[in-house]
């Protein structure tokens, strides 16, 4: 017994030093784990369709849920339009230095197969990630280019840092709804002014025939060349479903044209199946939705659900969606190393109307304006950040932040230097999230619309008011409804007889005046300073650019034949997902298992 008691003891005491080596072993693996990336980006979502930023009749359950656990950023800032604000996102830097920015009337990547898209110099967050052997993915909508003018020179997803894509090379256009088209929608009689130029023309050769100014040879070649030019105007707008309306799995087409059956199922799945193959390494995932981008759309399960029409209907149906990748970050015990962060592309769409008539676009809550334009509503969006090592729950921050302060916020997450060797505009958030700073890293920011700068926030360091100083502003009308909006035109612009020139610059305490309706006294002393010294930004802000390729150059926005993507010999492209034989989508049975009325309860 004399000889076993010690033992007992010897054998009690190696148990319990190997059990703290391991336990101090996986603490320590713990923390040197990199923490997974999950961005959640919607399209055209407004400041006001989020239950948790005000909305009490929409149904947002899963993002308000991230709001209580997480913080809600009541003062994030975007570019407002869709393909510059993504190159913001994902570069950390202002659109014009990558030459994403236009001066014409389109300002996003307008074709599949155009050379339009994000420089391959650039370095995109994926590409950090990558850098520190994380696995990357973006399922949803890219809208940044495709094509390669060279080799090892692309702008599709595999070519900009991630390994894996599942979606939409272009974006969700009227055209994939199959009903109408965006050439309709900037011109309601694009086909009656087609009929009514050839005919004109016609006509002209008819009256130079008559007068003896052409021979009858030079008349029927003419005649033949307006009716042949005319028809392919009418056949290229008819084939922009064809060419733009595409479902790709990196460099391969699945669907074309792309059809709305289950497609947030299906982008879904795919975005838990990348988690779950890559649960055990650090991954980002960049889950870029459709919604509520037009054409709007929802499966059967959350048609007519909504308040709000189709516009809702997606809306929710999107809401679904991040609900199910939350719940995969759980299930799969990564919730505390997972860092997630939720916006918007730019502010909601007011002037978007179905054929119907029905208002398809989203709100803006107490802002003036919307998408396009560089009035509060269109730039100003709701955005959350869950992150629980560092933030805590139920957290608002107020101070202004910015899309780009991601970039270098992942960064110092993953512990890489961002890039020396270019301007990066965004400033790293962790002070202010972990709370260790109280205000805005920021001290000026600016408003771009288009390649055009409009004005200036100033964000004093004393004190808690924000400053907007405008030069430039667009012109906006009342329509039926009272809302303030670019009802004259289709998209706003940002230059000509649509904005306003001001000079002294309008100057708002946008910290009070929310709807931007109460400029400052130009006059007042104080308010003098402020654009003094918001000018002198803007000085210094101009001398940091460098002059870049225009992405959006109207020879670079047209469609390249031999660069069109197509399952088939272009213009025959037509193939179809078979969803029910993709291992990828069998998921969709297991998310099916609760009734929608119990899933998304009430929030009205």
């Amino acid at each position: 017994m004399s000889f076993q008691a010690p033992y007992a003891i010897m054998h009690f005491l190696v148990i319990l030093t190997t059990h703290l080596i391991l336990v101090a072993t996986l603490e320590a693996d713990i923390a040197k784990r990199k923490p997974n990336i999950v961005i959640l980006l919607a399209d055209d979502i407004g400041y006001g369709d989020v239950g948790c930023f005000g909305n009490t009749s929409l149904n947002t359950p899963h993002i308000d849920s991230l709001a209580r656990d997480g913080a809600k950023l009541t003062h994030h800032l975007v570019t407002p339009l869709c393909s510059p604000s993504r190159a913001g996102l994902l570069t950390g830097r202002y659109p014009i230095r990558s030459g994403m920015v236009a001066y014409s009337i389109i300002r996003v990547v307008s074709f599949v197969s155009a050379k339009a898209g994000l420089p391959a110099n650039e370095t995109t967050i994926a590409e950090l990630a990558q850098s520190m052997s994380y696995n990357t993915a973006l399922i949803g909508k890219w809208h940044l280019g495709h094509a390669c003018e060279s080799e090892g020179n692309c702008s599709h997803p595999n070519g900009q840092g991630f390994n894996y894509f599942y979606g939409l090379p272009l974006t969700n256009l009227k055209d994939c709804g199959g009903k109408t088209n965006v050439f309709i929608a900037w011109d309601y009689h694009i086909y009656r002014d087609l009929f009514l130029m050839a005919l004109l023309l016609s006509i002209s050769i008819i009256a130079l025939y008559r007068h003896v100014y052409i021979d009858k040879c030079s008349l029927i070649v003419c005649l033949a060349f307006t009716w042949v030019l005319i028809g392919s105007a009418y056949y290229f707008i008819n084939s922009i479903q064809i060419m733009n309306c595409i479902l790709m799995e990196n460099q391969k087409v699945l669907e074309q044209p792309l059809t709305y059956d289950n497609l947030t199922q299906r982008l879904t799945n795919r975005a838990i199946s990348f988690m779950e193959r890559h649960q055990k390494d650090p991954f980002l995932l960049f889950m870029s939705y459709p919604q509520a981008h037009t054409e709007l759309f929802a499966s059967e399960r959350f048609q007519n659900q909504s308040k709000h029409g189709r516009y809702g209907d997606a809306v929710e149906e999107m809401d679904w969606s991040i609900g199910e990748v939350l719940a995969t970050i759980d299930r799969l015990g990564l919730r505390d190393d997972t860092f997630v962060y939720f916006t918007s592309d730019n502010g909601g769409f007011m002037e978007e109307r179905g054929d119907d008539g029905e208002r398809q676009g989203g709100y803006n809550g107490p802002f003036k304006g919307g998408k396009a334009n560089t009035w509060e509503g269109g730039m100003r969006v709701p955005t959350i950040i869950r992150y629980p090592r560092v933030v805590r729950s139920n957290r608002i921050i107020p101070e202004p932040t910015h899309v780009f302060d991601v970039y270098p916020t992942i960064a110092s997450l993953l512990e890489v230097p961002v890039p020396s060797d270019r301007v990066i505009d965004g400033k790293d958030l962790l002070p202010l999230l972990n709370e260790k700073n109280k205000t805005s890293p920021h001290d000026f920011m600016f408003h771009y619309c288009g390649g055009y700068l409009h004005g200036v926030r100033y964000i004093p360091k004393t004190g808690d008011k924000v400053y907007k100083v405008m030069m430039t502003t667009t012109k906006l009308n009342v329509n039926e409804l009272g809302e303030r909006g670019c009802w004259k035109t289709y998209v706003c612009q940002c230059y000509g007889s649509s904005v306003d020139h001001h000079n002294p610059p309008l100057v708002f305490d946008i910290t009070t005046d929310l709807t931007e309706d109460n400029p400052l006294n130009p006059n007042d002393p104080e308010v003098q300073e402020i654009i003094k010294k918001s000018l002198a930004a803007i000085d210094e802000h101009r001398k940091t650019l460098t002059p870049v390729p225009n992405q959006f150059h109207p020879l670079r926005l047209i469609p390249i034949p031999w660069q069109q993507p197509c399952c088939g010999t272009f213009p025959f492209c037509s193939c179809k997902e078979d969803s029910n034989n993709n291992p990828e989508n069998q998921i969709i049975d297991s998310l099916q298992r609760t009734p929608i009325s119990e899933e998304i309860g009430t929030n009205s």
